[in-house]
């Protein structure tokens, strides 16, 4: 019984032998038998092993270098887009800066314009304060009896009268508007020469008085100041009419806009009418 175990595990021993010796064999011929296309069989083998290892490795690693490159790009990307956006803002606000000196430049040469033709002297001012409402019939400049300013000076903007001075200070004034309702002054229709006063409203739309029913005033009607007043010299431009109809009684119900957008005032002309231009030649 023994023997036959012995027996047994011999010849069990004397395959595995065998099979190690024939692998071994196969393996030595290997590096020796060229396939075909004149790669040794041992190398092609190796090769078809590595080449599926090698392919998986390269796609990891080419993968991870994209993904890198890609976030690299993306921070880049997402620095150069802030740095453009800042850049953006910056020249919008230059531009409106721009925008804001062209638009005071065309008011300031209204004022000039319109001060031409005055034989008087003037001064240029600033809106420094209105009265808290949304109809501001009071303003605040900032010029006063330094500036050679005195009670009753006439403000104009580029566009027309805007009003008269009421308090004056070193330094400051205050300007009661032609829409305030005790603001009044003596007027002439452009067209038909038809004098008339005047009066603020407290509203937007001032009120032309003392024009006789038979008198034509028409819509759109120019109306100038006479100079009767004794406080705005003749001939400016004050507003146009916007509605004109018989009253009932002797005297016609005109409603007068002004021609200047007295909410949006920041420079005027205040005349000094105490110091009128010489003429050429003194």
């Amino acid at each position: 019984m023994s023997s036959d175990l012995s027996s047994r595990v011999n010849k069990e021993r004397s395959v595995v032998v065998m099979v190690s010796l024939l692998i071994l064999q196969l393996a030595l011929l290997s590096l020796q038998i060229e396939n075909p296309s004149g790669i040794l069989l041992f190398k092609s083998w190796t090769l078809a092993v590595q080449t599926p290892l090698i392919a998986v490795s390269s796609g990891v690693v080419g993968g991870i270098q994209r993904i890198w490159r890609s976030y690299f790009w993306m921070v880049g990307a997402r620095a150069e887009n802030e740095q453009l956006k800042e850049n953006i803002r910056r020249l919008s606000l230059l531009n409106n800066s721009y925008e804001q000196m062209r638009q005071e430049n065309i008011r300031l040469r209204r004022l000039l314009d319109i001060g031409n033709p005055i034989p008087f002297k003037s001064v240029g001012s600033r809106v420094v304060a209105r009265t808290p409402s949304f109809l501001s019939n009071i303003i605040y400049i900032n010029c006063g009896s330094a500036d050679g300013v005195h009670i009753d000076a006439p403000v104009l903007s580029g566009d027309g009268i805007i009003g008269r001075t009421i308090l004056v200070a070193k330094h400051q004034s205050q300007v009661q508007l032609i829409t305030n309702p005790d603001a009044s002054m003596g007027v002439i229709i452009e067209r038909t020469r038809t004098p008339g006063v005047l009066r603020g409203s407290g509203d937007i739309l001032l009120d032309l008085t003392y024009i006789g029913n038979a008198e034509q005033v028409d819509v759109g009607d120019v109306v100038l100041s006479s100079g009767l007043d004794g406080i705005y010299p003749k001939g400016l431009a004050i507003g146009k009419v916007v509605n004109s109809q018989k009253g009932k009684s002797v005297f016609r119900n005109i409603k007068v806009e002004p021609g200047v957008d007295l909410i949006r005032l920041e420079e005027v002309s205040v005349l000094l009418m105490n110091s009128p231009v010489e003429p050429p030649g003194f």
